[in-house]
């Protein structure tokens, strides 16, 4: 039986909880808070001085080497422009890998793992957190596990998540060690890269990897790259030239822009009849956009600026010959102009992507087909699991 007092002390108790409740979740439990807005989606904007975030993907360890490589690249010299990088090593969930979950586990829980080989994974976190020392980029390794066929939602996930601004994809080929010829790595990453450029929230860059560096890390003080840019205009052109525009900036880095124009009068004697199609809001954003990329040369002695007039898919090739003799190559993914190939096993890396990794063109640069995110594109382009089938992805959002 409760008296009076004890009837009181326990309706004061209960109002209590009920108006404490609120204000203490609200101060402790912190994803109530609101989220940082996911402001750039895309590396070309209007505020270039904003950190840049970027989340690569590696199959192995193969991938080490020039994915550092890269890094360092795209990190300048101004101190005002950070990097922040997140390493998402692509591991295919089977067997072995769930056995590699089990003795994770064990061992964070004190038990003992006899096993004294390290694992892939471990080695690739090792190796960036060894760079992160020795560099000022913030660098932060993590695995990625899961079915091939859902393994874009986790990419695409963690790109949300950690509000990157691009996504840079490790080619489903690599070179052979004999020859260089590229040959597959893994039929499934073909259709994870494909889903991946029709659902993600950034740009997407996708790296053939053919040794950039020489095939290990170059410390900063060695860095001698040249990197060529082939222009033909469109959104996907300007993120690649704005990439591009930002690694020019480490001093040992040398830049060369190729832009390719149309002569009035196309000659079919040269190679066939050519289209580069561009509208006119299109062309009116790339003339506001090399203006302003043009004054930057003012201020540099790195970056050459040229172009190259053609009346034929001959001409395009053969000035893009002249061109090859370098580190790395970036092109659009969406670049406005006709196949420059009769076939080809890669439709999502574009005429110009497809071309530089064709059997009939061989070179020892690496490329990277780089798309810039469009959030109209994104949301009308429908899903497909077959890489032949993919969809472009015309038009531009700065900052969305």
């Amino acid at each position: 039986v409760l008296n009076e007092q004890t009837f009181a002390i326990m309706v004061l108790m209960a109002l209590f909880t009920t108006f404490i409740t609120t204000p203490l979740v609200t101060a402790f439990y912190k994803p109530a808070r609101k989220a940082t807005p996911y402001k750039h989606r895309t590396i070309q904007r209007r505020s270039p001085d904003s950190q840049l975030r970027i989340l690569v993907c590696l199959h192995s360890t193969r991938n080490v080497p020039t994915i550092i490589n890269l890094i360092e690249a795209s990190r300048g010299t101004r101190s005002r422009r950070p990097v922040c990088v997140y390493a998402m090593h692509l591991m295919e969930l089977s067997e072995r890998s769930s056995a590699i979950l089990m003795c994770h586990k064990a061992r964070n829980n004190g038990l003992p793992f006899w096993n004294k080989v390290r694992p892939e994974s471990d080695q690739i976190i090792v190796a960036f957190e060894a760079y992160q020392q020795l560099s000022s980029v913030s660098v932060r390794p993590m695995t990625a596990i899961s079915d091939l066929t859902d393994m874009h939602e986790d990419i695409c996930t963690s790109a949300e998540q950690k509000r990157a601004a691009i996504i840079i994809l490790p080619y489903h080929k690599h070179p052979r060690l004999l020859d260089g010829s590229l040959e597959p790595y893994a039929a499934g990453f073909h259709t994870v890269n494909v889903r991946v450029l029709e659902n993600a929230p950034c740009s997407v860059g996708i790296l053939v990897d053919r040794g950039l560096g020489g095939g290990y890390h170059v410390s900063a003080s060695d860095v001698s790259h040249s990197i060529t840019v082939l222009f033909f205009g469109g959104p996907d052109d300007r993120e690649a030239l704005s990439y591009a525009a930002r690694m020019a900036e480490h001093p040992g880095i040398k830049l060369t822009v190729v832009r390719f124009l149309v002569a009035e009068a196309p000659d079919a004697r040269r190679g066939g009849t050519v289209r580069i199609v561009l509208d006119g809001e299109e062309l009116t954003s790339d003339e506001e956009f090399l203006v302003d990329f043009k004054a930057s040369l003012l201020s540099s002695d790195s970056i050459d600026y040229l172009e190259k007039e053609v009346k034929g898919k001959a001409e395009i090739v053969a000035a893009i010959k002249e061109h090859i003799r370098c580190n790395l190559i970036l092109v659009g993914r969406s670049a406005r102009c006709d196949p420059l190939t009769e076939r080809t096993d890669s439709p999502e890396l574009g005429p110009v992507g497809s071309l530089l990794v064709s059997p009939e063109f061989p070179m020892s640069a690496s490329v990277l087909v780089v798309q810039q995110y469009n959030r109209m594109a994104n949301l009308m382009s429908p899903s497909t699991d077959d890489p032949s089938e993919t969809p472009k992805h015309p038009g531009y959002d700065s900052e969305s």
